[in-house]
């Protein structure tokens, strides 16, 4: 039988060594305070001036710059150092000429914060960094610069490597990284579209199992993932929810817009693992989409028109030469 004087015991003599340590030896307190806690630091963006792209139409005019003010205990008096480098396409990472900052390029601002202007980043000096020539004509979709910055205080580094995510989140509006895509504007529209699938769950040789779907409460939309990225909310138009009522596929699934020109992925790999294979043609007024879906795997197929309520500007780089090629 458990004696209950023993445990007794054995609770007060555990408590005892606690304390022993916690008042006898600072050095061995079994709790973390603030003064003993490493304090890191970060750059918090205040302002910022151009857009964060490389627009291969207009290279003079690509630039991007930001002021920001340091945040930690001290408001950024003991950060030595700001520095940035480069990448291209995540390739070796390169220093940026000119482009380590020290505490005499710092100010203190209005609100208390040693800050600073970075002077803008220009597609001039990315390209030239990278060895690259950016023309409209040689830039590939996904093409992209990445500028990293990294912050010295007290010994130690902080980057984009060893932040928390709350960090860059909306709330704290901490910047580490900056990403350039090479990419125009688009005009791209973003929405709900209209759709209509004729789905063909026997395969595209059978009859059609069911046609004309637009499952009502769950509207198709083209949605930007990055710049100059895009997919549609649901690849499989509607089949999910009128076969499995659920869900939607998820993947590599998307289409690109490179200054004007769209180039739609014919491949696909879903979360499972299953391929897809893809085939689109835009009708001649630039308002009617029609894709071709086909999952061989499980004979998830489909024949989908997507109606624009406004002609597209934008020219479509692998779309089929006819509408009666959208099949399989």
């Amino acid at each position: 039988m458990i004696n209950s004087n023993n445990i007794t015991k054995t609770l007060i003599l555990g408590l005892l060594v606690m304390l022993s340590y916690s008042c006898a030896d600072p050095d061995e307190k079994p709790i973390l305070t603030f003064d003993d806690a490493i304090k890191g630091s970060y750059p918090r963006v205040t302002s910022t001036s151009g857009a964060a792209l490389v627009d291969p139409n207009n290279l003079s005019s690509s630039s991007f710059g930001y002021s920001v003010e340091f945040v930690d205990e001290t408001n950024g008096v003991d950060v030595t150092e700001f520095k940035f480098t480069m990448t291209y396409n995540g390739g070796s990472e390169v220093d940026m000429p000119g482009r380590t900052y020290t505490s005499a390029d710092f100010t203190k601002n209005a609100d208390g914060y040693m800050s600073m202007d970075i002077p803008a980043f220009t597609a001039a000096e990315l390209s030239g960094l990278a060895g690259v020539t950016i023309t409209a004509a040689n830039a590939d979709a996904g093409d992209y610069f990445t500028v990293k910055s990294y912050l010295s205080k007290g010994g130690l580094v902080f980057s984009n490597s060893n932040k928390s995510s709350t960090i860059t989140g909306p709330a704290f509006a901490g910047r580490f990284d900056t990403t350039f895509p090479v990419a125009c504007p688009s005009d791209m529209y973003l929405g709900e579209v209209v759709s209509s699938s004729d789905f063909y769950w026997n395969g595209f040789d059978a009859a059609a199992t069911a046609t004309g779907v637009s499952v009502e409460g769950y509207p198709i939309s083209i949605v930007e993932v990055s710049a100059g990225n895009f997919s549609f909310n649901d690849w499989s138009f509607g089949g999910y929810q009128t076969y499995y009522a659920c869900c939607v596929p998820e993947g590599d699934f998307g289409f690109s817009d490179l200054c004007g020109v769209v180039t739609f992925n014919k491949t696909a790999t879903d979360s499972y693992g299953d391929a897809w294979e893809f085939k689109y043609f835009m009708a001649a007024d630039n308002v009617t989409l029609t894709i071709a879906g086909n999952n061989p795997a499980w004979d998830e197929n489909a024949i989908t028109t997507i109606t624009f309520p406004v002609a597209q500007t934008w020219t479509c780089d692998n779309c089929e030469a006819a509408l009666a090629d959208v099949t399989f």
